[in-house]
């Protein structure tokens, strides 16, 4: 993870943003954090705490995922390691 990443996917690709609204959505059902925010916004140091880190690296993995099946991109196996193994699935 790195200051910034995925910042634009998010202003080029709509089907991109979407995802990352959707699980912003979410997480905030249950946090005051904004995980756009800290995805977009937040300095390195801030990213390389596991609190915002995990989270953030989830939501852009799955942006990714919805972002690749409009490219015609379907896996036929997924692997991940940690909150990756979420988006894997």
């Amino acid at each position: 993870q790195w200051a910034g990443c995925g910042r634009e996917l998010n202003d080029a690709e709509p089907v991109f943003r979407r995802a990352i609204d959707a699980v912003e959505a979410h997480w905030r059902e249950h946090s005051d954090i904004s995980l756009r925010k800290a995805c977009f916004r937040a300095t390195q140091a801030e990213l390389n705490e596991v609190q915002l880190a995990q989270p953030v690296i989830y939501m852009i993995q799955c942006a990714l995922v919805e972002l690749f099946k409009t490219w015609g991109v379907y896996p036929d196996g997924v692997v991940g390691h940690s909150s990756g193994e979420i988006a894997a699935a």
